[in-house]
């Protein structure tokens, strides 16, 4: 049963590339796919242990959302040293940072259209009435109420 479980665990294969994760570590070397495989399920396996033990001190905290420091309490739990709590942290900062970018995108967006949000949502409501009103008709038309 466990190993049904774990068939269909992986890490996503769009989002992180394992094939450049090696070769940024290790440029001269090749390395074959069945190693590739094992090292994809070393981080699996690298993933839950800490969701694990953040997930027990959340509880501990009476949360049901684990949050970044229940993660950094995880790492410090299980012995991990000093520098993978810093290379979290450092990465939660640059996440912090692309949301930061994608929010201020998506604001320049409505900014550089000159009509006021106020105003836009008032166009987005009379278009969301039209179609209800659209739909209405058509239910009357083909059900003849």
């Amino acid at each position: 049963m466990a190993d049904e479980e774990a068939e269909g665990v992986g890490l996503p294969q769009k989002g992180l590339n394992m094939s450049k994760l090696i070769k940024d570590a290790l440029p001269d070397m090749r390395i074959a796919n069945e190693t590739r495989e094992v090292l994809n399920q070393c981080c699996v396996e690298f993933i839950k242990h800490i969701s694990k033990e953040a997930q027990m001190i959340s509880s501990k905290d009476q949360r049901k959302t684990i949050y970044h420091d229940h993660v950094q309490k995880a790492l410090k739990n299980l012995g991990f040293p000093r520098e993978y709590v810093d290379a979290a942290n450092s990465v939660l900062g640059e996440c912090k940072i692309a949301a930061e970018k994608r929010l201020k995108r998506k604001n320049s967006r409505l900014d550089k259209c000159g009509i006021p949000e106020e105003q836009l949502f008032e166009m987005q409501q009379r278009l969301i009435e039209q179609v209800g009103g659209f739909n209405n008709k058509k239910k009357k038309f083909f059900f003849g109420f």
